[in-house]
């Protein structure tokens, strides 16, 4: 039988072309980022998302060769920055620094949430995990968690905290030690940290519990007092602060955790781009140090990890707020 060159030839070309493309990048890689970075944050300057943005932006901006620009979009207890960038275009140039507030606790929250948290973004790689702390204002007689938990048991619905808004960790966190004390209280939402901080030690509000990354530069100057952490262990931070167990309410447990998010559809290719880059900069000594300074060990991993983490957080705090009768509008 006679073979004809011809096609021969072609079939040859044609696998020669697959296999050069099979070992090269993507063009969207190989092309990306041409441009600056959007990097959105969900609350207002000065809180644990901002510090976490501004940690990372220089040394991110330094691996990938072009500026990332930090951008508040607030409002909604985080949502309207999720929303913003789960619309956004699927190219890289959009990315959301997100909380465990808008991605495992607002859709239990919010009947008509206008994002899908896992289905409108897809996870690049988790960027830290702080406990919370229980703190006060120096003015409160309570010196301890044990005496402060009996102030709220005499005086039921007299106590009011607040926190960076409706959903969020800090918020279901307080939520958590109501329900699990027997206590009623009356929460007061913020937009953002940094108001909440400010009407605390002004005596506006009684208590909070508070992301470590935000509350330690309040407790080392003696305005805000602490009197317990929401980890199961001590923190290193605050190593003469009692866990919320050891102060009486067994079993309690609350982290904020951070990380680094972008539109659903975004390629393949930019997300592991991204997701290298950020975690050569979470290795670097000095972002390590920086981020155990604000009470975090040190996390990140594959977005695959990041995103199996989102949905077994989603899966614990459905129960905790389905039980309480949580709900906002």
């Amino acid at each position: 039988m006679k073979t004809h060159p011809r096609p021969l030839a072609r079939l040859a070309t044609a696998l020669a072309l697959f296999a050069t493309v099979a070992a090269s990048p993507p063009a969207a890689a190989q092309a990306y980022p041409s441009k600056p970075i959007s990097v959105v944050i969900q609350y207002p300057v000065g809180g644990p998302s901002d510090a976490l943005a501004r940690l990372l932006a220089p040394r991110l901006q330094a691996a990938l060769g072009q500026p990332l620009v930090i951008e508040a979009r607030v409002g909604a207890g985080g949502n309207i920055g999720t929303d913003f960038v789960a619309k956004a275009k699927p190219d890289g140039y959009t990315l959301l620094l997100s909380s465990s507030g808008p991605l495992a606790i607002s859709p239990w929250l919010y009947p008509k949430l206008p994002y899908r948290p896992l289905k409108d973004l897809v996870p690049v790689v988790q960027l830290a995990a702080v406990p919370l702390v229980l703190e006060v204002n120096d003015a409160n007689p309570a010196r301890s968690a044990a005496e402060f938990l009996r102030l709220l048991k005499a005086n039921p619905g007299k106590y009011s905290f607040g926190s960076s808004g409706n959903g969020t960790p800090q918020h279901l966190s307080a939520v958590l030690l109501g329900s699990m004390t027997g206590v009623a209280l009356t929460h007061v939402p913020y937009k953002g940290q940094a108001p909440m901080a400010t009407d605390l030690m002004g005596g506006q509000i009684d208590f909070a519990i508070d992301s470590m990354v935000s509350a330690m530069p309040n407790l080392a100057t003696g305005r805000l007092r602490a009197l317990a952490v929401t980890g199961r262990q001590r923190s290193p931070l605050l190593p003469g602060v009692p866990t919320m167990e050891e102060a009486g309410v067994p079993g309690y447990e609350a982290l904020a955790w951070y990380g680094l998010m972008a539109p659903a559809g975004t390629p393949r290719a930019i997300v592991e781009r991204l997701n290298e880059a950020t975690r050569q900069a979470l290795d670097t000594p000095a972002v390590r140090e920086q981020i155990a300074r604000l009470g975090s060990a040190p996390v990140h991993g594959t977005p695959e990890r990041f995103g199996a983490f989102i949905q077994a957080e989603h899966d614990k705090w459905g129960p905790i707020v389905k039980s309480t009768g949580a709900v906002v509008d």
